[in-house]
Formats: C-alpha cells, structure tokens, sequence
C-alpha cells in the first residue's frame, strides 16, 4: 500500500480487511457459531451477535427483500452436499436463484452419480444446533434449552 493511501482511513480499512480475508462471510461463520466467549455475560452475547449480524446482513442498505434473499440463499447452500456447496460457493452467485441454477448444472454435468443434497431426516448437523455451547465459565450452573417435541406429546 501507498504511504499516502495508508493516511486515507477508508483505503486502509479496505486493505486491512482484504489481508486478513475478513468479509461478510466471515462474519457469518461467527455470526452462526454457537461458541460463548469464557468471561462473556449474555447482555455481552447479545451485543456481539448484533454487532455481527449488522455487519453480515448490512441490513441499513437493504430492502427486507435483499435480506431475506440472503437468508434464503444461506439456508439453500446449507441444505446441499459439501461438495456441492463448495462449487456453487466458487461461482459467487449473487442470489439464490443463480445458487439453483448452477446446482442444476452441476448436477445434469454428473448425470445424478452423487447425492446433491443433505439427507433430509436425521443428519449430524441437526444435533449441533440443538444444544448450546459454553466453554470454560466457572460455575456457570444450568444452562435453560427449550426441549424438543416428542412424538404424541401436547403443545
């Protein structure tokens, strides 16, 4: 970077997030994971997953449709094959539409060989998310999990 540019904020906020990769995806993952930080109180939590996901969603430059598009484009590439997720990712599709149809054309390219999607019942993802996760806070005592439905059970 330019000594003179270094001196321009925004220039060098650019160049420091594109160094180190940090990009809407990126706040995202951390978004997502369900990691609560050791001395963190859950008014912390809270404030940290708001900071996140404004700095995901963007969502004071969106249209309740764009972020919805996003959402929907996130569940949709969350609901394909690893593989599969991967080469849509590679293609940068915009919208989850563009996600579709380069799916399709992975998947009419091997003529069906594989599998395109997660199982739809009883797959290991499921269980990470049911549970949440607290890491090394002392005396941290129960933690409240709604419980899951059970079959034949009331509401």
């Amino acid at each position: 970077m330019d000594v003179n540019d270094s001196l321009n904020y925004d220039e060098l906020k650019i160049a420091i997030l594109r160094k180190y990769d940090i990009n809407r995806e990126t706040y995202r993952q951390q978004f997502r994971s369900l990691d609560v930080e050791p001395s963190e109180s859950p008014k912390e939590l809270y404030v940290r997953l708001k900071e996140l996901y404004g700095k995901w969603m963007q969502p004071k430059s969106k249209s309740v449709e764009e972020v919805g598009e996003v959402i929907i484009m996130e569940q949709y590439l969350r609901m394909l094959s690893p593989e599969l997720q991967v080469w849509v990712r590679e293609h940068d599709p915009q919208t989850a539409s563009q996600a579709a149809t380069l799916a399709d054309v992975f998947v009419a390219a091997r003529r069906g060989s594989q599998p395109w999607c997660w199982k739809s019942s009883r797959d290991d993802r499921k269980s990470t998310f049911s549970r949440p996760v607290i890491r090394n806070i002392p005396n941290a005592g129960t933690v409240y999990a709604p419980q899951q439905k059970r079959k034949g059970s009331p509401q």
